[in-house]
């Protein structure tokens, strides 16, 4: 058999080469500055790989065209490098970004490494079967944590002596009359956690929303065409539909919780203030003649009471006023449980230190389940009161910014404090809620309340 010339094997044009494999198929290529660029894969006929070699031409025509080489980087590689140079994240932020890195996407989960995948090389198969395997892994750690029934970091015991209102000291080994007395009560776990319909669903809907912000950052800097995160819904949870407490729930929730923590549930409840902000408060943040709280910090995901995590976002950092019978509260609060040092927290515990997440949970799960509203939690606090400010009158502007909901530029973040308009939403609040009842000071009014909510059962 004749040998082929090698005008036979190849047909180069101006729009590149184009080579008749010993196969029957075709491969095309072309040359740009001495590099060569070969199609990602053959062509059955001549025609297809001319056609591809003119689209090659016509991008870079259109300067559409980009390198193939540069979509070689890891995704792993170029995931570390976009946290590195990203810097308008916010502490809490990157450290969420960071946990989920190191845990769902740089290392193996299940049978695939996401992370040692080339960006180029990543489809959207390869993205649903990672996101797959991130959702089972996740569910499977969420419900072995539910089983556990206590976190890791505290004994139940311990979490049971706190909700008790008694004394417990935050580490080190638990007094043996407190374990006897955790176990004459039938060794009690914490409550499950209420919301616990989807588990893991959150953790893996954080670490798609991860990855598809990194690879839209890669198609801006030119390195793929198209991201190929593309399973429709992945990157959203849906919640329950958030609970409100009326004022009268709100004054017999704080009635069933430990008197020290009595206080905090109305504040919270009428100020919207995040878990993290109202725990974080200090004596120096309150300004009673002014009735305003100055939020500028919170408490951090891991912490020694020594240090302190700015607010969610830099619009969180804000002044926020108070109706006057919420005043009154944290006035008497003050002078009962806070010490006179301007950095004394306002709800800390008996010892001075910040509260923890876990016991505040079991305690508030004791005091919505005595009042008949288990679905409660308390971040519903924070929606309570944005409702009630609503109703009060206030515009969605107004509540934003009540909230630290603000899409303002940084230099406005304390624009507000001179606005009239959140004092008109304390004083109305007062006026609204105080005046026809429905709230007082709920240490002259708990019995009476109780009374109104026992005969309406």
């Amino acid at each position: 058999m004749a040998r082929k010339t090698t005008r036979e094997r190849r047909t180069p044009s101006r729009l590149g080469t184009v080579e008749k494999l010993p196969s029957g198929r075709f491969r095309a290529s072309y040359r740009i500055d001495g590099s060569k660029f070969a199609a990602p894969h053959t062509f059955d006929s001549q025609s297809a790989a001319e056609g591809w070699l003119a689209t090659e031409r016509a991008d870079r025509l259109r300067g559409t065209w980009r390198d193939p080489r540069q979509g070689q980087t890891l995704v792993r590689e170029y995931l570390v490098s976009w946290l590195d140079s990203s810097r308008n994240l916010s502490p809490r932020t990157r450290e969420l970004y960071d946990t989920t890195a190191r845990h769902w996407i740089i290392p193996p989960v299940g049978r695939i490494e996401l992370g040692a995948f080339s960006l180029a090389q990543l489809s959207p198969a390869d993205v649903r079967r990672w996101f797959a395997a991130v959702s089972d892994a996740s569910r499977t750690a969420a419900e072995q944590r539910a089983a556990r029934g206590h976190s890791s970091r505290h004994h139940p015991a311990r979490l049971w002596a706190r909700a008790e209102g008694l004394e417990v000291p935050d580490t080190g080994r638990i007094r043996p009359a407190i374990l006897r007395a955790w176990t004459e009560a039938g060794s009690p776990l914490p409550p499950r956690p209420a919301n616990l319909a989807e588990p893991g669903r959150t953790t893996a809907a954080q670490a798609y929303r991860l990855l598809r912000t990194v690879l839209n950052a890669a198609v801006r800097d030119g390195l793929i065409p198209a991201n190929p995160c593309t399973i429709p819904g992945a990157g959203s949870v849906r919640h329950r539909e958030r609970g409100t407490a009326n004022p009268a729930e709100v004054v017999a929730l704080a009635h069933a919780m430990p008197e020290r923590y009595r206080a905090a549930v109305i504040v919270a409840a009428w100020s919207s203030l995040r878990y993290g902000e109202l725990f974080a408060l200090a004596r120096r943040h309150v300004d009673l003649e002014a009735g305003t709280l100055r939020v500028e910090r919170a408490l951090p995901r891991h912490g020694d009471g020594r240090t302190w995590a700015l607010t969610k976002t830099a619009g969180s950092a804000r002044s926020v006023a108070l109706p006057p019978f919420v005043l009154d509260e944290l006035r008497a609060h003050l002078d009962a449980f806070t010490g006179p040092e301007p950095d004394a927290l306002v709800f800390g515990t008996a010892s001075g230190r910040p509260m923890d997440s876990a016991n505040l949970h079991t305690m508030f799960a004791r005091a919505r389940a005595s009042i008949g509203r288990e679905d409660l939690t308390w971040h519903d606090l924070r929606h309570t009161g944005a409702t009630l400010a609503y109703r009060a009158g206030a515009s969605v502007k107004d509540v934003q910014r009540r909230l630290g909901h603000t899409t303002a530029r940084a230099a406005m973040i304390y624009a507000h404090v001179a606005d009239d308009s959140d004092r008109l939403i304390a004083e109305r609040l007062g006026e609204l809620y105080a005046a026809d009842g429905n709230v007082r000071p709920f240490r002259r009014r708990i019995e009476g309340t109780l009374e109104s909510l026992a005969s309406n059962a």
